[in-house]
């Protein structure tokens, strides 16, 4: 008896074939790979660029709204005097002085400072920062605003103390108040910002705030002193409220920051806006005209109380840039101007009643 033997005779693939197949699949993935690269790219830039531009958006919707509000309720005040040391220290550091008060600056409405000096550490911060400086040196700006929340107290002038600095305050009113938080004090002599230092008889029926030495250098006690000024030596009385120290400036880290003088349960307080800024940079429209009648040109910083009293309108140009490199391995920019006008502070020249028929 004999076997059948039966043999498959199939054929594979010879190795030449392989590596062709090989290589044909390995340019297929590459190009499939290259364009999912692409699109992944193209959609990182867009997503970025999207970003910045609404990084500055919201920047420049921040500084508009506080510009179109400097000065509102302020068209009767003047005078607004603050010891140099703060404005140096946290403002600007070179504001407009008088040589009639040495030592004090009549604080505008608006306070520029144009190009701040690399290396100018934010005062308060901690820890401590300075200012952005590279690629280009950045502007800080400082508006003064009321703040409308609060309700505003007379203190009497028997009621003031200036040695001290103490004010003796109504049971019913002085738990409104904080020890750090900043107040205006205003007569018709002028106006001063001052800080809480200490509450005194708290509880009793004849507490005082004490408005003595304090960390940011308001204060000064004594003749000659800041209470002293704003009552003419405790002569006159004197309307607390509370108004608004709005101060924006760029920091190292491309961080443009609003700091707030004058809130509750506080010195000031602190948020960042926008990031990824590069540059900050304002230009002030007056209403002056040179001596040849002509309508004076923008100015990069006030540097004459009249040029303080006449901007009419304040140009904002916001850099910022993406947070990663996109192309030639640069980081992409963008700008974005606007102008906005500060209308209160035309009504703040306008004429005011007088008495008679």
């Amino acid at each position: 008896m004999s076997k059948l033997i039966s043999k498959n005779h199939q054929q594979g693939f010879s190795i030449l074939e392989m590596i062709v197949a090989i290589a044909v699949m390995a340019v297929i993935t590459g190009a499939v790979f290259a364009l999912m690269r692409d699109s992944v790219k193209t959609s990182t830039s867009s997503i970025e660029m999207s970003d910045g531009q609404q990084s500055a958006r919201t920047a420049q919707e921040y500084i508009n709204r506080d510009l179109m509000n400097t000065g509102d309720g302020l068209n009767s005040i003047t005078n607004i005097r603050v010891p140099e040391n703060f404005v140096t220290n946290y403002l600007a550091l070179n504001p407009v002085t008088n040589p009639a008060t040495p030592g004090f600056i009549n604080l505008a409405l608006i306070i520029s400072d144009n190009d701040v000096p690399a290396n100018t550490i934010v005062t308060g911060t901690a820890p401590a920062v300075a200012v952005r400086s590279t690629p280009v040196l950045t502007d800080r700006i400082t508006i003064l605003q009321t703040d409308q929340t609060f309700v505003p107290i007379t203190l009497n002038a028997a009621d003031m103390t200036i040695a001290t600095g103490a004010v003796a305050v109504s049971p019913a009113d002085i738990d409104r108040f904080r020890v750090g938080e900043i107040y205006f004090l205003t007569s018709s002599v002028g106006s001063i910002f001052a800080a809480i230092t200490d509450r005194t008889g708290v509880g009793s029926a004849a507490p005082a705030l004490v408005f003595g030495g304090d960390a940011l250098g308001l204060n000064n006690v004594g003749a000659g002193g800041q209470l002293d000024f704003v009552s003419a030596g405790a002569t006159l009385p004197v309307s607390l409220s509370r108004m608004k120290m709005i101060h924006y400036y760029v920091n190292s880290a491309g961080l443009l920051m609003r700091r707030v003088f004058g809130v509750r349960n506080a010195p000031f307080n602190e948020s960042m806006i926008s990031e990824h800024v590069v540059s900050l940079q304002f230009r002030y429209f007056l209403n002056m005209r040179d001596a040849n009648g002509n309508v004076m040109q923008p100015l990069n910083r006030l540097t004459t109380s009249q040029q303080q009293v006449e901007t009419r309108q304040v140009e904002t140009t916001l850099t910022v840039e993406t947070a990663h490199a996109l192309q030639n391995g640069q980081r992409q920019q963008m700008s974005m101007t606007t102008s906005t006008s500060v209308r209160n502070m035309q009504f703040r020249q306008s004429l005011q009643p007088t008495g008679g028929g």
